[in-house]
């Protein structure tokens, strides 16, 4: 059957199977669910070819290549982010994981356990102590995670660092993070950082223990897998290669690529920069991960909408679906005299993502050759009740720059890790009752031929 009429939805598939091996490592939103990204590879590309991802997230795409017989290369702005890709990629002989994992558990188990416990008094009021917005790491590591859990979640991780073998170690570290949400205050099941004082905190101890057991038998699945295709795992590792650079500026070690396949980040979607604030708290206390700028100017960070208008017009995006959704905006911003400072700063910050998205695809042309592919995976939004015609502005994009659009398949979305519906008025994610607008429901595959 032609990849043309067969389902992209992949309804029929269970989390069991959609997190299998190293897929189910550690929680990321949104991410690839792995047998979209396997057809693509297959239909898109050959064994022993190179294949790209520069929004790397949580490694899903490297993992597939490997399993395909492909090289990959990935990269991602986020730091935790290429930590975790590492982790998932890299196979590890589980014989000599397993011997690792004995000196390891060994010191854990010296480790006194705290149980699943509700907050003290004197956690909550050391907690409401803290302003958030302005605190300090130390800080913000005080109002997460009480005191009794920051001394065992510092116990386990000077446990992990004493590991001298790195790929173990990036394992572990793997798992650790995994851990944070359920032992600190971050209220349970949410991608945004929402504090919920109620919460009964998780054990470290006994949560880390559980976390790299799981973890361990995942590795010898995926281990076992490339074994019975045919693939050395022991080999594996060298034909991975992951680095952290910004996906607007590739540098000179990046290179060509058969195929590349991504998924960019959404317009108006999260604060990416804040989704994994608790790893980066500790891996950056720890000297494990360099430090982030607190306003770090990702695409599709909020922080970057401080640009100024030029007599009420936006400078040209590159797509002029783009620009007319701007001038929709601010011709709304000025109807609505009591939310147009509140509309502005969303238009300014949907500019900046527009105008990032551009200069990436002009990057996406340095490592893609002539007659070589280019898969984008995005799905459109609205804000303001106002369409956001990504799809279209990323293709508007993409010809200028030099990519011939060959296919467009629209996928419908069955379920994902981010809230479901957003408030119709603001375009916030929200699960109240008002919320009545779904969250990308569809999004789109794009194939491209670079010409």
């Amino acid at each position: 059957m032609s990849y043309r009429n067969k389902d992209w939805s992949f309804a029929e598939l269970s989390r069991k199977e959609t997190l299998w091996g190293p897929h189910g490592y550690h929680r990321y939103p949104a991410k690839f669910i792995p047998h979209l990204v396997r057809r693509i590879i297959d239909e898109f590309s050959l064994p022993g070819e190179v294949i790209g991802d520069i929004f790397l997230g949580s490694g899903t795409t490297g993992v597939e290549a490997i399993r395909t017989g492909r090289q990959f290369y990935g990269s991602d702005i986020n730091p935790v982010a290429c930590l975790i890709s590492r982790a998932k990629c890299f196979p590890i002989d589980p014989s000599i994981l397993n011997e690792t994992w004995k000196d390891v558990s060994r010191i854990i188990s010296q480790i006194a356990p705290l149980g699943r416990n509700p907050l003290t008094d004197k956690d909550k009021e050391a907690i409401l102590s803290i302003n958030i917005s302005y605190a300090l790491p130390e800080e913000r590591l005080q109002y997460w995670f009480p005191e009794s859990q920051r001394q065992a979640l510092t116990a386990i991780l000077k446990a992990i660092l004493s590991v001298p073998i790195e790929q173990h170690r990036i394992f572990m570290l793997c798992a650790f993070s995994n851990i944070l949400k359920r032992c600190s205050i971050w209220l349970s099941g949410s991608t945004k950082a929402q504090k919920d004082l109620k919460k009964t905190l998780a054990d470290p101890v006994d949560e880390f223990l559980k976390q790299v057991r799981d973890m361990m038998k995942r590795n010898k699945l995926y281990w076992e897998d490339l074994l019975t295709n045919g693939i050395n795992p022991q080999q594996a590792g060298e034909q991975i290669r992951i680095l952290q650079q910004d996906a607007r500026s590739l540098d000179t070690e990046t290179p060509q690529v058969d195929l590349l396949v991504t998924s960019p980040p959404y317009a108006t979607c999260y604060e990416y920069s804040e989704l994994h604030q608790l790893t980066q708290l500790w891996f950056e206390k720890f000297g494990i991960i360099s430090a982030v700028e607190a306003k770090q100017n990702w695409i599709g960070s909020k922080n970057v909408s401080s640009g100024t208008l030029n007599k009420g017009v936006f400078p040209h995006t590159g797509s002029e679906s783009a620009d007319t959704t701007l001038r929709e905006l601010l011709h709304l911003a000025n109807q609505r005299p009591t939310k147009k400072t509140d509309i502005i700063r969303e238009a300014r910050a949907l500019h900046r993502y527009f105008i990032d998205m551009n200069r990436a695809i002009c990057e996406m042309t340095r490592i893609v050759p002539t007659g070589k592919q280019l898969v984008l995976i995005i799905g459109d939004s609205r804000k303001r009740d106002v369409d956001i015609p990504t799809t279209q502005a990323l293709c508007e994009m993409s010809s200028s720059a030099g990519f011939a659009l060959q296919e467009k398949i629209n996928r419908k979305v069955p379920g994902r890790v981010l809230v479901s519906t957003r408030d119709r008025e603001t375009g916030k994610f929200s699960s109240t009752a008002n919320s009545d607008v779904e969250v990308y429901p569809e999004e789109n595959v794009l194939v491209f031929k670079r010409v």
